[in-house]
């Protein structure tokens, strides 16, 4: 007799479960925008499906998950879908966008000190990020010692390249705020770097931000335990890359407990950087347990789109 496949081994094997996923995510963001269809809202939506089908590219360059699967991408349209209240908000889309950039050109830098050019294309993403967020450079020095301690490929050379990359974006800005004779735009920008808020002041987060940051702990916590339970299954390279991930969510997740405000890009750039992980936890456990846990996660995500998109 032939066991009976799971559920969660049917999603996650399953060749059509990314396109399933993006027209329900895509259904969702078109209900959110009805009644105020803009620019602002369309190019959001533009971006988001750019960065999703990025992760898609970034998981099958990689190899990040060891069987065929299309769950990191399926992960983070289902994380992205359930906040469609972040619709509209093109900042928070750019930053997400040139969050999974990043890590394209990034890890194509794997032990190799001698790769000035994606170090340069993978840093300009965080720039023109940065353009959108300005305190996406406080990421920066993490980012500089994960490429050195994780990617293995830093060196003086390259550390130029980065900071090339980072500023080359602004180069125009400076150039076109002089052609225009106004300069005090690009002061502004790098003013609100220095702006603090509170600390861990969460008046400002409302009740649908709440649970969405919630739900995406959840989901990032059971990717973590997962990952560390069973890293010693996967290729040193791939252990590397997991960390990469898992600091960089960490540093965000903190940094949206000292600043709460910051939460629309915060929200982006750990939907990236979680999706990786659950999505490993999804397509690699085979249990009857994990089996009612991702059916759980999937009707607590379908509940807070759905919570998002009519509770007021």
């Amino acid at each position: 007799m032939f066991e009976k496949k799971l559920f969660q081994s049917k999603v996650a094997q399953s060749r059509w479960a990314a396109t399933n996923t993006a027209i329900v995510t895509l259904a969702v963001w078109v209900v959110a925008t009805l009644g105020a269809v803009s620019l602002r809202s369309v190019g959001s939506i533009v971006c988001v499906a750019i960065a999703s089908i990025m992760m898609g590219q970034l998981n099958s360059t990689n190899a990040l998950i060891r069987v065929y699967s299309r769950m990191i991408m399926c992960s983070f349209m289902v994380i992205m879908g359930s906040a469609p209240f972040l619709i509209g908000d093109v900042n928070m889309a750019m930053v997400t966008m040139c969050a999974v950039i990043f890590y394209t050109f990034l890890f194509n830098c794997y032990q190799d000190s001698r790769s000035p050019g994606w170090i340069f294309y993978a840093y300009l993403a965080v720039g023109l990020g940065s353009v959108s967020w300005v305190q996406a450079l406080f990421f920066l020095p993490l980012l500089w010692i994960l490429t050195a301690t994780n990617l293995m490929a830093m060196n003086f050379r390259n550390f130029v390249a980065s900071l090339l990359g980072v500023m080359l974006p602004y180069w125009f800005i400076i150039l076109y705020n002089v052609l225009t004779n106004d300069i005090s735009g690009f002061v502004e920008h790098f003013e609100g770097i220095a702006e603090f808020g509170r600390i861990a002041d969460f008046s400002c987060v409302n009740l649908h931000q709440f649970v969405s940051i919630s739900f995406l702990t959840l989901v990032a916590l059971t990717g973590v335990i997962h990952f560390i339970n069973t890293a010693n299954r996967d290729n040193i390279r791939t252990q590397l890359l997991y960390e990469t991930f898992i600091a960089i969510d960490a540093a965000a997740f903190v940094f949206f407990i000292l600043q709460p405000q910051h939460f629309a890009p915060l929200y982006g750039i750990m939907a990236v950087n979680t999706a990786p992980l659950i999505g490993h936890f999804i397509a690699l456990t085979h249990t009857k347990w994990t089996n009612c846990y991702f059916i759980l996660l999937l009707v607590l995500a379908v509940a807070i789109a759905v919570f998002n998109l009519w509770i007021p």
